[in-house]
């Protein structure tokens, strides 16, 4: 809400501008995260694009050509209302000299595994608070609790010193927009997680392309 004090003007032209706080920033989306769309099919999601990107965002969002109308929509709503704009955080701040931290969270929790093949808005909380038995009770496995230790174990540390990173844990490697990379919390578990270039690169360059 922009109320001429607290909240001077939104936060995208803040960022843009040099006016945010220079501290460290850590920020991030889930690989299912949310996202709007009223499209019910595929030109109608490929619509904001326009022609001349229609077969680079084919490429980017459908690389198979498997992928149902659904699964696009989404894919192109939640890059567009969450995924993007954590990678425009990343770009802007740390172009500013500021230490951003970008996380995606592809894990699912074994008990969730039958509902969801990715992990849904803020389906990562528990792992960060290290709660999984107040969510996911006796369903909790060994994979499971690995995964929440090392990502409370970055959120503390950040939460400390500004920096995640820590002995016994891979290395969350600050943004740099030359190589794009973020942490990826692996669907594998804390042991395949790690610091790699976003393989989303292309679907998020053309929704950048939007704005």
């Amino acid at each position: 809400m922009i109320d001429g004090q607290i909240v001077v003007d939104e936060p995208g032209n803040i960022f843009r501008s040099g006016q945010a706080n220079k501290v460290p920033y850590m920020v991030g989306a889930t690989n299912m995260d949310l996202g709007f769309s009223s499209a019910k099919t595929m030109d109608e999601a490929y619509a904001p694009f326009g022609p001349a990107n229609r077969q680079a965002a084919e490429a980017a969002f459908n690389p198979l050509g498997t992928s149902t109308v659904s699964e696009v929509v989404a894919r192109i709503a939640s890059d567009m209302m969450m995924v993007e704009p954590a990678r425009f955080v990343s770009q802007t701040l740390s172009a500013q000299g500021v230490p951003v931290y970008e996380y995606r969270f592809s894990y699912v929790a074994a008990a969730a595994r039958s509902q969801f093949n990715g992990a849904m808005h803020a389906s990562e909380l528990p792992f960060v608070f290290d709660t999984l038995n107040a969510r996911y009770g006796a369903s909790v496995t060994p994979q499971d609790a690995q995964t929440a230790k090392l990502a409370n174990d970055y959120w503390v540390s950040f939460a400390k010193t500004g920096n995640p990173n820590g002995i016994g844990r891979p290395e969350w490697q600050a943004y740099d927009t030359k190589s794009d990379t973020l942490l990826e919390f692996s669907p594998d578990g804390a042991e395949k997680t790690r610091s790699v270039p976003d393989a989303w690169k292309a679907r998020l360059d053309l929704i950048q392309k939007l704005y």
